[in-house]
């Protein structure tokens, strides 16, 4: 593909744009896009795009604000640009994920340090224990009667199993709090919301402020926003952190190892 093919696309777009009449900062009031995104079309500058169904989704709004055929246009935009970063995603989803897995990490050298402080005590009151309760111990003061064991109260024997259960019966209850993760946008003014649960597509389009949508997902959340400084949200009932700035195109993964950082602190 040559750099002159490429060139043309750009051209393309912003010689529609100046016949019709209209600036990049109209186009951006009412597609929701930010300023940044569509110059960066003008441009041909794809990498800082969102990449895959969302650069196309910008391509065929803008294609509809200056009056060309929008599904040509993004026809002519993917025979442009054949190229993995359009149909991979964004730096940010990339950022995302490493993130993600630094706080995996994380979590399991947390978990295992855990493990390890509940049962090496545990383990020693079992040995303890189990010592105590066994009749063929031979008695310290060394006395013939020391076999007859019913003189031992054997009563002793269930309390290792008292004590290991309040140790173990949390871990059936965490669990259940990780089944579901319960996402509430409620957009504070107009912003372009796309919504993928669980690998299926729920919602791509412009919100309005005062719109509220409450959606639950099992393993992941991925968001792509057109307006970070428009979108507000709450994970299982928590307030969201701010995803980015006003105008700010921003992608998240949401999932149940790394929720917790996107909550406000």
């Amino acid at each position: 593909m040559s750099e002159k093919l490429r060139t043309d696309f750009g051209i393309t777009l912003r010689a529609a744009r100046e016949r019709r009449g209209v600036s990049l900062r109209q186009i951006s009031a009412s597609t929701k896009i930010s300023m940044a995104a569509l110059e960066a079309l003008e441009r041909n500058d794809v990498l800082r795009l969102p990449g895959g169904i969302f650069t196309r989704a910008f391509v065929r709004a803008y294609a509809l604000e200056v009056g060309l055929d929008p599904e040509q246009t993004v026809q002519d935009f993917l025979a442009h640009f054949p190229i993995e970063g359009v149909a991979d995603g964004s730096p940010y989803a990339n950022d995302s994920r490493e993130h993600d897995q630094f706080q995996s990490q994380q979590r399991l050298a947390t978990t295992v340090l855990r493990l390890l402080l509940v049962s090496v005590p545990l383990a020693g009151l079992l040995i303890f224990f189990g010592v105590r309760s066994d009749p063929n111990a031979p008695r310290e003061d060394g006395s013939p009667d020391a076999e007859s064991a019913p003189v031992v109260p054997p009563p002793v024997s269930p309390e290792p199993a008292e004590q290991t259960q309040p140790t173990a019966g949390p871990a059936p209850a965490s669990s259940e709090e990780k089944t579901t993760l319960l996402i509430d946008i409620h957009p504070t003014g107009a912003c372009w919301v796309s919504l993928i649960l669980d690998g299926e597509q729920v919602l791509s389009r412009v919100m309005q402020a005062g719109e509220r949508i409450i959606r639950e997902a099992r393993r992941e959340i991925v968001l792509s926003i057109g307006d970070a400084g428009a979108f507000q949200f709450t994970l299982n009932q928590q307030p969201g952190r701010p995803l980015g700035a006003s105008g700010e195109v921003v992608t998240a993964r949401i999932n149940q190892e790394n929720y917790q950082t996107f909550l406000t602190p």
